[in-house]
């Protein structure tokens, strides 16, 4: 895949479709894509967050925002640890031993921060 992009915003799209395409079908970690196409990760994550079926949805109703939080359920096994790949393109890994108090500070600190 050429990291050339095109100039119109069409072939910018079609290229970043494609390239989001690319990388879902290597199997590779976002990082390790990018750089051995030489991509910028931010445009990365910026074009897959565009392309992606939830980024046109209009909101439920008139005057709703969409949440920035999705509800999840904590695993019961300590030995399961979650991994969220936050909208900036930061990577939170969190150990199965955090208790549900704890995860809610951090992800209210990661909104507040904009990070999120």
């Amino acid at each position: 895949m050429s990291s050339r992009q095109g100039s119109g915003s069409s072939e910018k799209r079609q290229f970043w479709r494609l390239a989001v395409e690319t990388w879902r079908d290597s199997g590779l970690p976002i990082r390790q894509f990018c750089a051995a196409e030489g991509l910028s990760e931010a445009a990365f994550y910026f074009w897959r967050r565009q392309l992606s079926p939830t980024a046109a949805a209009p909101p439920d109703g008139p005057g709703d925002t969409p949440s920035p939080f999705i509800e999840i359920a904590i695993p019961e096994d300590p030995a399961t640890a979650l991994e969220l790949v936050l909208t900036s393109g930061n990577v939170l890994r969190i150990g199965g031993a955090v208790d549900a108090g704890a995860l809610n500070r951090v992800l209210a600190a990661l909104h507040e921060a904009g990070l999120c």
